[in-house]
């Protein structure tokens, strides 16, 4: 392996890992939403990272987020 895999296989894990996290704050936020409406949410972190969290998260009404 030369320098290049292994810093692509760096980046992949990081990437990889933040869109993780993404998907965990979603699952647990304190917003007072439905399941489903969570799991959609859950759903684009996972898939989009922090673009499908913030774009979800404005879509919500102020009043559900604390």
């Amino acid at each position: 392996m030369n320098t290049m895999d292994l810093t692509l296989i760096f980046l992949l894990t990081a990437v990889g890992l933040l869109h993780i996290l993404f998907c965990y704050n979603a699952m647990t936020t304190k917003a007072h939403i439905s399941n489903f409406k969570r799991g959609v949410w859950c759903g684009l972190s996972l898939f989009l990272g922090p673009l499908g969290f913030y774009l979800f998260q404005n879509s919500l009404p102020l009043d559900t987020l604390e």
